[in-house]
């Protein structure tokens, strides 16, 4: 039986709670709180957790979908606030449809962790948000989860589930050698923890593994597959990057809608013997679009920009001119979209 794998960065998915005036759980409702500007999350109960945003919640679920109008049997995601936040979306907005839901806490500042929706038995999972490099200091700013699925028939497969630094400098009162400064530390970041990433699946698949097991390394890496600051994993660590079944003008995953860019940030790299496995069923990736916003409404009605550039690299000097006048669902305004990535899908035959 095929398995249909999804990965997908949720932009900033919280709940907001109901604040209660006693701590969950008080059975003698006597619990104490010193004022009425402070609460108590609530119990979980039906109602107690609703999302941030509504409508972009509803059209995370409705980018989720697959073309058979069916959801993928297994959803990674990056930017979820909570393993109540996954399972409130899977409750509330997905139908109960997955039975297992994981999800381990970072230490982001933003708590906008990666976490997993999943139908295949989750056999056996790992955390790295404690890793430390060799100067005592953190090595991921989220994680890189590693989670072992049953696909049935006595295949497993494991998935590294990541969300590496981003690009993103607070330039505000800072002089240029300041912002250039803070950009190379952030960039000298996302390679580290690129390197980071390539050790850990080095290590889990060792010697014969490497090029037998079914594994893939998924997630937001924040930069494109050219920059020299992921190359680590991206091009040197014996990885696929399973974009490259589609031409590279369709490969884009996220829209910048200041600069009206787009690029391919998001990554299915998958192992030898996967790759080996899809090539010989022909499989393609599949990029959920609908659910990107647009800038404007031009005089025809229809979504503008009529065109955005695709940066196949950072500094691209003659980005593609690509078509932004594709289809939308229902709810996406210039103020309401799913996200600004979109959705990878794969199906595992």
């Amino acid at each position: 039986m095929p398995t249909t794998v999804a990965f997908f960065n949720a932009n900033n998915f919280f709940l907001r709670y109901k604040w209660g005036q006693g701590y969950p759980g008080d059975a003698s409702g006597k619990s104490y709180y010193s004022s009425p500007k402070w609460g108590f999350l609530p119990l979980y109960t039906a109602g107690t957790f609703v999302p941030y945003n509504e409508t972009q919640t509803r059209l995370l679920a409705s980018s989720l979908g697959m073309e058979d109008g069916t959801l993928p049997d297994v959803a990674l995601f990056c930017e979820v606030e909570s393993l109540l936040a996954l399972r409130a979306f899977n409750e509330n907005y997905l139908g109960g449809h997955y039975r297992e839901a994981l999800l381990i806490d970072s230490r982001d500042f933003r708590q906008i962790d990666v976490g997993v929706l999943s139908n295949r038995p989750i056999l056996s999972a790992k955390s790295h948000v404690d890793d430390r490099d060799e100067k005592g200091g953190l090595v991921f700013s989220r994680d890189c989860l590693e989670v072992e699925l049953d696909l049935e028939d006595g295949y497993r497969l494991v998935v590294f589930v990541n969300h590496l630094k981003s690009k993103f400098v607070d330039r505000k009162n800072k002089t240029a050698a300041q912002i250039k400064a803070a950009t190379r530390k952030s960039n000298e970041r996302r390679k580290s923890q690129a390197e980071a990433v390539k050790r850990i699946v080095k290590s889990r698949f060792a010697g014969s593994a490497f090029n037998s097991e079914l594994f893939m390394v998924v997630g937001d890496l924040n930069d494109q597959p050219y920059s020299p600051w992921v190359k680590p994993l991206v091009r040197d660590a014996g990885l696929y990057d399973v974009m490259r079944e589609l031409p590279e003008e369709e490969r884009w995953t996220y829209w910048w809608k200041s600069k009206n860019r787009v690029s391919q940030i998001d990554y299915l790299l998958l192992s030898p013997a996967l790759k080996r496995l899809i090539q010989d069923f022909g499989v393609v990736p599949r990029i959920e679009r609908r659910g990107i916003g647009f800038k404007s409404v031009l005089s025809d009605g229809q979504p503008g920009p009529r065109k955005t550039n695709f940066y196949v690299t950072e500094d691209d000097s003659d980005p593609a001119k690509i078509d932004f006048r594709f289809e939308r669902f229902d709810g996406v305004t210039q103020r309401s979209h799913a996200s600004d990535h979109c959705p990878v899908f794969l199906e595992i035959p």
